[in-house]
């Protein structure tokens, strides 16, 4: 049957014009129904701009709300459109205007383009994300990278509390944890112009009655967003690219390498003897990290718990896991971060690799 060839009766309308008929009712009807969905998403828009103003985040213990003083502070005002425009700038090939930061990078999908253009990555699942659980799940993965990416700065290597902001927080469009994330960026990454100094946001807590606290108490806190820019240290990413003995070395004096590989491979050698470990191969045997994390072990005479590493690695994620957990033991022990990634090991890169080896060995050839 041809579905176009039948025939919709025409419906009578009622009042005045009860003796015309209406020959397009279903059209009028979608017509009537797309007004009634944009007058829905006008009112969310309006319900989600109300509560990003108000800066408010809710948990099932309290209330925490920006106050209005600090909401028109021209400070808090001058760092969020600065942040605006390295965001707009940063995206610009993407196309991507954001105009509100809370508003604009809530469900992660904004944020996976940043990430993506800052870091050169790809995150996958980029597609948008309608319900709040597929919100949060896509949110979780887009915070998981940029965590990871931050964590080669020292700042958040040694101090995990610089981390001050979470899915919940972030997807409830909470302005501390916004600013707080969108700052780390900006210094790792470096913006062009240094943030301005000092910014603080006070947050007044309102903590609910329990039954430990039979009446709700309020506190108020002040957040610090930013210190002293002037000292801080920015675009720590970019310096990682900068060359170093190692790029000199694999450029101009190739030939010199396997001299560099066999001292560095008999130091490590001598020490891994020492738990019975051998190692005859610098790109495999360090890929999984885990006779990395037997040198840091013996080096600084501790023991590292098996619970907290994967002693057999197959997975990807294990020796990456594994990887991490050395360089992150390196940096306790006062050795300065390596110029290298993780993946980069566990990929069997040999520069980075010797890198790693050279950064242990300058550190304790004395005590082997």
């Amino acid at each position: 049957m041809n579905l176009d060839t039948i025939a919709v009766p025409p419906t009578p309308t009622t009042g005045e014009d009860s003796g015309q008929v209406d020959t397009h009712p279903i059209p009028r009807l979608l017509k009537k129904l797309d007004e009634l969905e944009r007058a829905k998403e006008e009112a969310l828009k309006q319900a989600a701009s109300s509560a990003m103003e108000s800066g408010m985040y809710e948990s099932a213990d309290f209330k925490r709300q920006v106050s209005s003083e600090s909401l028109s502070d021209p400070k808090i005002k001058a760092l969020m459109q600065q942040l605006r425009e390295w965001i707009n700038d940063v995206l610009t090939d993407d196309h991507i205007v954001v105009k509100n930061l809370c508003e604009d990078l809530y469900d992660g999908q904004v944020l996976s383009h940043l990430i993506e253009s800052l870091a050169g990555a790809k995150i996958e699942h980029k597609e948008v994300a309608q319900s709040v659980a597929t919100q949060k799940a896509k949110l979780t993965e887009v915070l998981n990278q940029t965590n990871y990416y931050l964590q080669m700065n020292p700042e958040f290597q040694m101090n995990p509390e610089s981390i001050k902001w979470s899915v919940d927080n972030i997807h409830n469009k909470y302005l501390p944890s916004v600013l707080h994330l969108l700052v780390a960026l900006a210094r790792h990454y470096g913006i062009p112009k240094r943030l301005p100094s000092f910014v603080t946001i006070k947050v007044i807590q309102i903590n609910k009655a329990s039954a430990a606290n039979p009446e709700p108490s309020e506190e108020t806190n002040v957040e610090q967003i930013t210190g002293d820019e002037e000292r801080e240290t920015y675009n720590f990413a970019a310096r990682q690219q900068e060359r170093d003995v190692f790029d000199t070395l694999f450029d101009s004096a190739p030939d010199r390498v396997n001299n560099v590989k066999e001292k560095l491979l008999t130091f490590s050698s001598n020490m891994l003897s020492k738990m019975d470990r051998t190692c005859g191969n610098i790109e495999e045997d360090f890929a999984s990290g885990v006779n990395l994390i037997f040198m840091m072990s013996i080096a600084e005479s501790y023991y590292v718990p098996l619970y907290s590493f994967t002693l057999e690695p197959d997975a990807y994620d294990h020796k990456l896991h594994n990887v991490t957990l050395a360089l992150n033991l390196m940096m306790e022990a006062g050795i300065e971060r390596p110029k290298c990634t993780a993946e980069s090991i566990v990929s069997r890169d040999l520069k980075s690799t010797l890198r790693v080896l050279f950064a242990i060995y300058t550190k304790y050839k004395h005590q082997m």
